[in-house]
């Protein structure tokens, strides 16, 4: 399988793939999601992006329990990451966090804040 590289030129994500012989051929490019406000428990497609990060604004009244799908059916319970690369089951406090990219995402669960989402590098 050849490497596959992200970069970030202005407001575009671009998907790099190496050629072999030490350059890169430009696969896909795609505008960055810059923060915004989303509702959680609506499903975000996430599939372009390697990189998902989210902010909880607030303390939640309710603990945020995330899933992630490949076909935005079949959604499993996933991990998200702090700050520190700590692996949480459930965010109960309000920070910046990392959930998996290149595939849909949903909360299962929570309550009680603003969630804001930025996808792309």
């Amino acid at each position: 399988m050849p490497d596959i590289t992200f970069t970030t030129v202005g407001s575009l994500q671009k998907r790099l793939v190496d050629m072999g012989d030490d350059t890169f051929a430009e696969v896909t490019t795609q505008p960055m999601l810059m923060p915004a406000a989303w509702t959680p428990t609506a499903i975000f497609n996430g599939r372009l992006y390697p990189d998902v990060e989210i902010q909880i604004i607030g303390t939640p009244s309710t603990a945020y329990v995330f899933q992630d799908s490949f076909d935005g059916i079949t959604f499993n319970d996933c991990n998200a990451w702090d700050r520190s690369g700590l692996s949480l089951t459930a965010i109960t406090a309000p920070g910046r966090y990392r959930l998996p990219g290149s595939c849909y995402l949903k909360a299962r669960q929570g309550a009680g804040a603003t969630v804001m989402i930025r996808a792309g590098s």
